[in-house]
């Protein structure tokens, strides 16, 4: 995929509508949607968290930790039918849990993608179910590309909203690439799903309960900015439009993690808004060049 100056604009901006031929896609969220539960975990005090969950294999949910991990019981939900599910497969950390539901067994889980085949640019489907229990899609592109220890997270353009985490996130063949996971505090257009590949792929499918670490009580995402990854305090800084502190936090991204183009854009980004227009440029190039290759 090479990019322009023009055309990485456009990407990053949303100025160009996702093209997705109706040809390779269905044409509702209710075929993507095939796969794709709605989940409803209960704590001991009787507080009700509602999420979405993704089947992966015979009787195996895959969902985000922070709807399910204080849950007591936890109940999925297709139409009318309403089945139990338990606790499969915990990281905290990372946010990916997996949940064992005996009453799926015989059910068709969802095509998963090859590990590692998407790009940024790509197109993307977010599914997932809504708080009011709707069953929700939107459209929009892979932004950008970034690591927290094993886990790949993926800034997407397309939106989702709460009780949709631990949706299913496709590529434009209907392949599931990751779950819906979180979004920044600020607003602004932050999506962020959890790829499901790699070191993940052989551990969420075991039989056997993997406890989690009991030093892990919250996600990356959740913990307080300062202990957050950089391209989370870039993300935050950049919704909050602060673009000083944003300089700041680029200038170390790009200084240890100079080949994600990313790294670069969030230094473009605050460079053009401070006005140092040739600094920007050259951040831009810097960031083209790497997503060209």
């Amino acid at each position: 995929m090479k990019l322009s100056y023009r055309g990485l604009f456009l990407m990053l901006f949303g100025l160009v509508a996702a093209s997705i031929e109706a040809s390779e896609l269905p044409s509702s969220p209710t075929d993507l949607g095939a796969a794709v539960f709605k989940l409803r975990a209960l704590d001991k005090t009787g507080k009700v968290n509602n999420g979405s969950a993704v089947l992966i294999g015979p009787g195996k949910l895959l969902t985000t930790c922070h709807v399910t991990r204080n849950a007591e019981s936890i109940q999925v939900y297709r139409g009318h039918a309403k089945m139990t599910a338990k606790s499969a497969f915990v990281d905290i950390e990372h946010d990916l849990c997996v949940l064992s539901a005996p009453d799926l067994l015989k059910s068709v889980p969802a095509q998963i993608a090859v590990p590692r085949d998407l790009k940024v640019g790509d197109e993307v489907l977010a599914v997932g179910y809504t708080r009011a229990g709707r069953l929700a899609l939107s459209r929009g592109v892979l932004k950008a590309l970034h690591h927290y220890g094993a886990v790949r997270v993926l800034q997407i353009s397309a939106p989702f909203d709460h009780g949709q985490s631990g949706g299913a996130l496709f590529d434009s063949t209907g392949r599931l690439v990751g779950i819906t996971a979180f979004k920044t505090v600020s607003g602004g257009d932050f999506h962020f799903a959890l790829a499901f590949d790699g070191i993940y792929e052989e551990l969420l499918i075991r039989d056997a309960t993997v406890p989690d670490s009991a030093s892990h009580k919250a996600a990356f995402w959740e913990r307080a900015p300062p202990a957050q990854p950089l391209f989370l305090r870039a993300a935050s800084l950049e919704a909050d439009r602060d673009w000083k502190a944003l300089l700041n936090v680029a200038q170390e991204w790009t200084a240890s993690d100079d080949t994600n183009s990313a790294s670069w854009l969030a230094l473009w980004r605050a460079l053009s808004s401070l006005k140092r227009e040739r600094d920007a440029d050259l951040a831009l190039s810097r960031a083209v060049a790497l997503l060209n290759n």
